[in-house]
């Protein structure tokens, strides 16, 4: 049976080539999707909620979701920044890690050590 770098995207690009692909652009893009998830959340979170429970719901709701999509983006950026190559930029994995270190720490709600 073939495995995944058997397979070619029909541009002459291999799964493992598109995969690689995938990750460095993972990698360029979640530092920012990250720090707008977590702005975005903090932001929502400290509104006042709604008095009413039908809005109090909905506004819990709103945070579980906002909170579960961060959640989502740094198990992205673990799988992303485990294949990558250790000799890339050190400042940019340094922004990642510091970012999935701040939504880790809203998840859990922990303050941040530097």
């Amino acid at each position: 049976m073939a495995g995944p770098q058997d397979h070619s995207w029909g541009d002459g690009r291999s799964a493992a080539d598109g995969l690689e692909e995938l990750r460095r652009d993972l990698l360029n893009n979640l530092p920012g999707l990250l720090d707008r998830a977590i702005s975005t959340y903090g932001r929502f979170a400290t509104e006042t909620p709604p008095e009413d429970s039908k809005g109090f719901v909905a506004y819990q709701t709103g945070c579980r979701a906002a909170l579960t999509h961060i959640h989502l983006l740094v198990r992205l950026a673990h799988w992303a920044r485990a294949a990558y190559d250790e000799q890339a930029a050190d400042r940019e994995c340094e922004q990642l890690d510091l970012l999935v270190r701040e939504a880790e720490a809203a998840l859990n709600s922990e303050p941040i050590e530097d």
